[in-house]
């Protein structure tokens, strides 16, 4: 027997499909957009339909700086995260204090965007591919710190009770309790850490940060549709090369 939508969310979908009629108003959106669409977007990206490959070889050196800058943004994550979960954790964390003031950092650079800290840090640090990972290394500690503390805050209270008895200290606790209890939760964050981050690098360079993306910045400001295609093409293939050896890999852990 298949069960029928209730009530709650018809009123969701029709709260929703208001909001959005309401804000279309707002931005001045109408039939007449769709249509100018149609006429004016088809001979525009039609300018990109015939990708210039005579420059591969520096393209795909950009874009070997791209991967790297997610790989060593992943890292920094890892190592900014993970010694925070010790403390945002509340069933491990010494001190009540130290538990708020962590969650709070680790709250702050999950909702900085990885764009934002690029630019800020592209003013201190100049342009290049090692501030745009430290960016992606910054924005997502906050991340490894709030879902996996989340993770450990589930972990059996027997575990952690087992070593407070034994007089285990509070690092002892999630060394040997925690980080065990979770730790097909990392590998699995991880590969997901990596895979967005190589995504994300791809596209920081439009904010100067390194990497291919400058180069697409670079094409799309001197109006070069075919080198800008090529760009495009290179990071479409790269994205779905990443997510498909990304989701392979959790399988094969699952």
């Amino acid at each position: 027997m298949k069960s029928r939508p209730s009530k709650n969310a018809w009123w969701i979908v029709g709260v929703l499909t208001a909001m959005a009629v309401l804000a279309s108003a707002k931005l001045g959106f109408n039939l007449s957009v769709l249509k100018s669409l149609g006429t004016e977007m088809g001979p525009s990206l039609s300018k990109y339909s015939r990708p210039a490959w005579q420059d591969l070889p520096r393209l795909l050196k950009l874009l070997a700086e791209t991967v790297a800058m997610g790989v060593v943004g992943s890292v920094i994550a890892l190592v900014l995260g993970l010694p925070a979960v010790a403390f945002a954790s509340r069933n491990i964390s010494p001190n009540r204090f130290l538990n708020t003031a962590t969650r709070q950092v680790l709250n702050f650079f999950r909702s900085m965007p990885d764009a934002l800290i690029a630019l800020l840090l592209v003013q201190g640090l100049g342009m290049g591919p090692m501030t745009g990972a430290i960016a992606l290394g910054l924005h997502m500690s906050g991340f490894v710190g709030k879902t996996l503390s989340e993770k450990v805050e589930r972990v059996n209270p027997g575990v952690i009770e087992g070593l407070h008895s034994c007089g285990a200290g509070w690092f002892q606790v999630f060394r040997f309790g925690a980080l065990p209890s979770i730790e097909r939760e990392i590998i699995a964050d991880s590969l997901y850490i990596v895979d967005r981050n190589i995504r994300t690098a791809a596209t920081l360079g439009l904010v100067g940060a390194g990497g291919i993306g400058v180069e697409l910045l670079s094409d799309l400001r001197t109006f070069h549709e075919q080198e800008a295609a090529t760009v495009i093409v290179m990071i479409i293939v790269l994205v779905v090369a990443v997510d498909t050896a990304s989701t392979h890999l959790r399988k094969r852990l699952a």
